[in-house]
């Protein structure tokens, strides 16, 4: 068990028991020294999650100081909903310090970087990819935009879960770093479709494929992890194409404010909106093959 002396008795609330929240709240639940406080929308997946963690549960009219609040939930509103809540930031101090694992857009983050800007509280974009089964491990990638002043603590805070955390910049800087990443996972898996139909058109073994270029230059991630799930037609491995197309939705939003045409993204979007609205919508985004 990971122990990180972060500060002593350290209170820590945790927002969001989704597919990656509920794992990463669990590495925090063994953390000895902070006390833990957990909040979602739905009381009951936090009575699920209980069976085999420790934490509190947190209660608005609580009259408790929170040193470190972390938010993974699902969109814009959401975490807006969450963070501007008046009985919530009567729990803050000036040293709180707010770490958003969320995937939202820029103007989103302005807002709440203003927002707590004006209450001296420091508030972090910090998207994490690697989705559930690296949160389930530990081995999580954060990208961090605000202050520099405090990387260090988030650091060591995050690293119970996260094995790679970068300080990327100023505000909105690691939500930017999220959706360059977006735009390369899904370039790649539809390249990776579009190899699966092309074999499997040409009749070539799949498997063979795969053993023969997943070492080479056309090895990624994507290739090595989903290739052999893809082709055995599974796609339950976590983060949802009904996610993905909302995440690009704020790329292409923030793309086309700044006069960057994208493409290959656009289509991506088209494909993965079309997974949304479809029975597929909670299939991981590998599932984008179905359509090509």
């Amino acid at each position: 068990m990971k122990v990180f002396f972060i500060m002593p008795k350290s209170n820590v609330l945790f927002f969001g028991l989704g597919r990656l929240g509920y794992q990463m709240s669990s590495h925090l639940s063994k953390v000895k020294n902070i006390n833990l406080f957990i909040h979602n929308r739905t009381k009951n997946k936090f009575i699920s999650w209980s069976i085999n963690n420790k934490a509190t549960y947190f209660d608005y009219d609580s009259l408790l100081k929170i040193d470190y609040v972390i938010t993974c939930v699902k969109d814009d509103k959401a975490v807006n909903d969450v963070l501007t809540n008046k009985k919530l930031v009567k729990n803050l101090h000036k040293k709180t310090i707010i770490i958003d694992h969320s995937t939202i857009s820029i103007i989103q983050v302005k807002k709440l970087n203003n927002y707590f800007l004006k209450r001296n509280i420091s508030f972090y974009d910090a998207p994490v990819t690697g989705g559930e089964e690296g949160a389930k491990n530990a081995c999580l990638s954060s990208m961090i935009g605000g202050p520099s002043n405090h990387f260090g603590l988030i650091k060591k805070l995050i690293s119970v879960y996260c094995k790679n955390i970068i300080y990327m910049g100023k505000s909105g800087s690691g939500q930017l770093s999220k959706f360059s990443n977006q735009i390369l996972i899904c370039g790649i898996l539809i390249s990776i479709s579009e190899a699966i139909k092309f074999n499997k058109i040409n009749k070539l073994d799949q498997n063979k494929f795969y053993h023969a270029v997943i070492n080479g230059a056309a090895g990624s991630w994507q290739l090595k992890n989903r290739f052999p799930t893809m082709i055995k037609g599974e796609f339950n491995f976590g983060f949802s194409s009904e996610l993905m197309a909302k995440d690009l939705k704020y790329v292409i939003a923030h793309a086309k404010k700044m006069n960057i045409d994208l493409s290959l993204t656009k289509k991506s979007l088209k494909l993965y909106n079309k997974l949304a609205k479809s029975k597929f919508k909670n299939d991981d985004t590998s599932s984008i093959l179905k359509l090509i």
